[in-house]
């Protein structure tokens, strides 16, 4: 089987004042069926790989590959197989209803009418916004916003998904009813990944099957949560 996320030698360099090298020379493999996590404090070099990784960026050197399919060369077969949400981002058009919203994202990627219906009410149910179905987005809550972000990153039934920091800023009821969901969809689901950015430990731990700790643009250990406690000695958070 080969692996989803497949990564050797990345690095990415800004330019601006000066140079910053933002991913430096990193070695990573994510295996299919695995909910992975980056984890690391903000600037570190999380959602630059995400970007590379969904094909938003290219790296400065080396290479990965995605599903099979190296960045560069294959980023349309990628982009129809994957699919991504951010924390915080700012998606939809605030003058169409959350319904509006998501049947819009699902059509971008082809879902047939009746599937997109059926996934679009199976998710609002899960996450608590049937009965905002029909709101303008610009009118509902940040909390209910991020949720519909959600709901449109799984509603294309993706092979690969990215979520950067998808909890971020959000109550903590709102935070576990994201979580919970997360947790079932990669296990409910066979062959389907899931790649998870953070800096809260304790959304890594309780998530992820494995964890790699990245910080200033290296990955400076992979191993399972457990692992990683251990490796941080007796009375260690993580």
């Amino acid at each position: 089987m080969a692996p989803a996320i497949e990564v050797r030698s990345l690095s990415r360099s800004f330019s601006g004042r000066g140079e910053t090298l933002a991913l430096d020379n990193v070695d990573l493999t994510v295996e299919e069926g695995e909910l992975f996590g980056l984890l690391g404090p903000n600037g570190a070099g999380k959602t630059t790989l995400i970007k590379i990784l969904s094909t938003l960026l290219l790296p400065s050197s080396g290479t990965a590959r995605v599903l099979g399919h190296d960045v560069d060369a294959d980023a349309k077969l990628i982009r129809k197989r994957i699919n991504m949400v951010s924390g915080g981002e700012i998606s939809g058009y605030g003058l169409l209803t959350i319904r509006e919203n998501l049947w819009m994202f699902t059509q971008f990627y082809g879902v047939p009418g009746k599937v997109a219906n059926e996934r679009i009410d199976s998710l609002l149910e899960t996450f608590g916004l049937q009965d905002k179905a029909d709101a303008k987005l610009r009118t509902v809550s940040t909390g209910q916003r991020q949720k519909m972000n959600i709901i449109r990153g799984f509603a294309t039934d993706p092979e690969l998904i990215f979520l950067d920091e998808p909890t971020l800023g959000l109550d903590v009821t709102t935070s576990i009813a994201i979580r919970n969901y997360l947790r079932r969809w990669v296990r409910e689901r066979e062959g389907r990944t899931m790649m998870l950015t953070t800096h809260y430990m304790l959304e890594a731990d309780e998530l992820c099957d494995r964890v790699a700790i990245i910080d200033r643009g290296r990955i400076v250990a992979v191993d399972t949560p457990a692992g990683l406690k251990r490796r941080a000695g007796s009375g260690s958070s993580f």
